[in-house]
């Protein structure tokens, strides 16, 4: 009898123990950012810790934080991520939290499981190249990051129903943006000026 035959007679058969991933839902902004990366002024989820008093040089200071946007771009090299707004009259010291994404409303049309860094792409210096979108390229970096792991490696057909499991078109969202167009397939967002994103479907793309 082999040491293991020992040990399960003495301990019993192993039963192997199946871990399953804990879903995490988030909604995804047109612009291909979190709802937890927007501020709660737009209809976003990123809190700020509360405003509070402080006593410097003994004066009572009103001490706190402000945003406005979006701040799910990863930011460039030199970026100031945070402005200090002093009012000495009105004894307040507010540290503002400067955005990183032009997206000022946070407009849901996805769902996303588990997109962690996947959706905190850069905004691209050409905005007029459609698959560089954040939004696009977040998806992309979603499907690499699937057709990796070991069942995909199996199984190719996995990558294609995992990613279709965990991204979903939310009901109603995926619309062309364009006036009286009411196309719903191969829509996807664009930069409409070289800032906003709008839905757009394919015969519309190079409309502003």
């Amino acid at each position: 009898m082999s040491s293991f035959d020992e040990l399960q007679a003495r301990l019993g058969t192993f039963e192997p123990t199946v871990r399953q991933p804990k879903e995490v839902w988030k909604e995804l902004c047109v612009c291909g950012h979190l709802d937890r990366y927007h501020s709660e002024s737009v209809g976003g989820q990123y809190r700020l810790p509360a405003t509070r008093q402080s006593v410097m040089g003994g004066v009572e200071w009103t001490v706190g934080m402000a945003f406005f946007g979006c701040v799910g771009a990863l930011p460039g090299r030199g970026f100031e991520a945070e402005t200090a707004t002093v009012d000495r009259e009105k004894l307040t010291n507010i540290r503002v939290v400067n955005p990183t994404c032009p997206c000022d409303d946070f407009r849901a049309v996805a769902r996303v499981d588990r997109g962690n860094r996947m959706f905190n792409q850069r905004m691209p210096t050409d905005r007029t190249d459609d698959d560089r979108h954040p939004f696009v390229v977040g998806l992309r970096a979603l499907t690499t990051f699937l057709s990796r792991r070991k069942a995909a490696l199996a199984d190719p057909s996995w990558t294609k129903r995992e990613f279709d499991r965990r991204f979903t078109w939310l009901d109603g969202k995926r619309v062309c943006g364009i006036s009286r167009c009411k196309e719903t397939a191969d829509v996807w967002p664009v930069f409409v000026d070289g800032e906003r994103s709008e839905l757009r479907c394919g015969p519309h793309r190079s409309r502003p």
